[in-house]
C-alpha cells in the first residue's frame, strides 16, 4: 500500500511540476555537423598561417601601398561619424608620402620605401573605412564631434 501511495504521489508529482528552467528562443536551430566545424576551423588556420607568412615579408626598403586608388576630380563631401573631441577643429591628410596634403595629421596612403615614410600613420583600410576615405589624396577637416568634410584631391 505504501509503494501505491509513493508512486501515485510521484505521478501527481511529475504531472504538476513546472519547468525548473525556461529558455527564451532564439530562433530556428540546426544540426551542427562536427565535421564541417573541424573544416572550418583547419581553413581559418590555413588563411592565418598564409597572413602570417606574408607579414614577414613587409621590410623598411620595401614598398608600401594601402590599396586606395587615386582621385580622379576634386570632389567635396560631407559625412557623418563619430570622432573623439580632441580632432574637432583638426585636418587629416591621405595621400602618397610625398605629396601628403598639408594637414595636422599626416596618413601616407604609399610609399617607395617605408624606411622614407614621412608621415604620422600609415593608412589602412579599416582607418580608410572608418574615416570615409575613398581615394588619395584626401583632405579631413573635422568640423564636430559627428562631422567630417572631405576634399578628394585637394
Amino acid at each position: 500500500m505504501k509503494n501505491w501511495l509513493l508512486l501515485a504521489g510521484c505521478l501527481a508529482w511529475v504531472l504538476w511540476d513546472e519547468d525548473v528552467c525556461t529558455h527564451p528562443a532564439r530562433g530556428d536551430s540546426t544540426a551542427v555537423s562536427l565535421e564541417a566545424v573541424g573544416k572550418a576551423q583547419d581553413e581559418v588556420k590555413r588563411r592565418l598561417a598564409v597572413s602570417w607568412d606574408k607579414s614577414f615579408k613587409i621590410s623598411a626598403d620595401g614598398p608600401y601601398e594601402s590599396g586606395l586608388p587615386a582621385c580622379g576630380f576634386r570632389q567635396t563631401r560631407r559625412i557623418r561619424t563619430q570622432l573623439p573631441p580632441e580632432l574637432v577643429g583638426k585636418s587629416i591628410g591621405f595621400g602618397p608620402s610625398d605629396r601628403i596634403p598639408p594637414a595636422d595629421i599626416r596618413v601616407a596612403t604609399s610609399a617607395r620605401r617605408i624606411l622614407e615614410v614621412q608621415a604620422d600613420a600609415m593608412a589602412d583600410r579599416m582607418l580608410s573605412e572608418r574615416l570615409g576615405v575613398r581615394c588619395s589624396p584626401t583632405l579631413i577637416r573635422a568640423l564636430s564631434e559627428v562631422e567630417l568634410e572631405l576634399v578628394e584631391n585637394p
